[in-house]
């Protein structure tokens, strides 16, 4: 006797989340299904979108991408529209980590005249990050939210600074990203509180915190897949689409050391460390993927649910 596999079916639906584009550009929407990955019987009306980070101020890049993104260090507009011209990036992940006073030490008003560079140079979504220093990101997230010529995400809003974060959202048109450290509690709580603000849920997108392979990715997974799962199941503070960062997948010693000869071409194992951690994120349930190699644009777009 053959017996059919019992595909689950879920009484919610993960609100849709559309990050804007610029004049000409093309919106990425995000969101709306009701089932969980790989289950075709469900409805999946957008497929995951995978983009691309460009980080600001001086870094020293692993071998794989010092190859490939090496020579537009330095300008992240020129990186922006090889990104998204070149190596096509859906949206565009903008960390203004060169703001830390540990990592060039560059201006509150430098960076916001690089978010309005970035725009200038490309009319794709972009998401802007802050550069990690709670004090200035107290003061970059309001100047970034101003300097703004159209809507972005802020990335991010957690416990300490949701106000502040979802505040400068709110009064120039803008979405925000909540993070939470691989707790699903606290990823409830953090959209609680933006809710209690009265924040829009259409413009918020859940940032889990992404462990790379062999340095949390597990706990990752779990975490996508338990927020997926009470969204899908009822509960409204969850049913946000979820963004993956991947760039922690590069500070793994076996992504980027080039010292161990025995451990094969550094550059592939860097991509393909990457690539490894991307799709778990996609199976657990990730809807936006952001990733450092241009080749993992492309092979991550291709594993997506469709």
């Amino acid at each position: 006797m053959t017996v059919s596999p019992s595909i689950p079916t879920f009484p919610g639906r993960i609100l849709e989340v559309t990050l804007p584009a610029g004049p000409g550009g093309s919106p990425v929407v995000v969101g709306g299904q009701n089932a969980l990955p790989l289950l075709p019987e469900g409805d999946h009306p957008h497929a995951p979108a995978v983009g691309m980070e460009i980080r600001t101020g001086p870094e020293e890049l692993p071998p794989a991408l010092a190859e490939v993104i090496g020579p537009f260090s330095g300008n992240p507009a020129a990186l922006a529209q090889k990104c998204v011209s070149g190596w096509g990036a859906r949206f565009l992940f903008l960390s203004l980590s060169g703001c830390n006073p540990d990592a060039g030490g560059q201006g509150v008003q430098d960076g916001a005249a690089i978010v309005r560079e970035v725009l200038a140079a490309t009319a794709t979504p972009v998401i802007v990050g802050g550069c990690g220093d709670e004090d200035v990101d107290g003061r970059l997230f309001p100047a970034v939210a101003e300097a703004a010529t159209r809507p972005v995400f802020l990335s991010y809003a957690e416990e300490k600074n949701y106000r502040l974060v979802a505040g400068a959202a709110l009064a120039y048109g803008h979405g925000v990203v909540s993070w939470s450290p691989i707790d699903i509690n606290i990823a409830k709580q953090i959209n609680l509180l933006l809710a209690d603000l009265g924040f829009p849920g259409e413009r918020v997108l859940i940032d889990p915190l992404t462990g790379g392979l062999g340095y949390g990715l597990e706990y990752t997974y779990s975490i996508v897949e338990r927020v997926r799962l009470a969204g899908l199941s009822g509960d409204a503070m969850l049913a946000r689409p979820i963004l993956c960062h991947l760039g922690d997948a590069w500070k793994a010693r076996e992504a980027s050391d080039a010292s161990e000869p025995g451990w094969g071409d550094s550059a592939l194992r860097g991509r393909r460390w990457e690539e490894a951690t991307g799709l778990a994120c996609l199976a657990a349930g990730a809807d936006l993927l952001v990733c450092r190699h241009p080749e993992n644009v492309k092979r991550l777009s291709e594993a997506a649910w469709r």
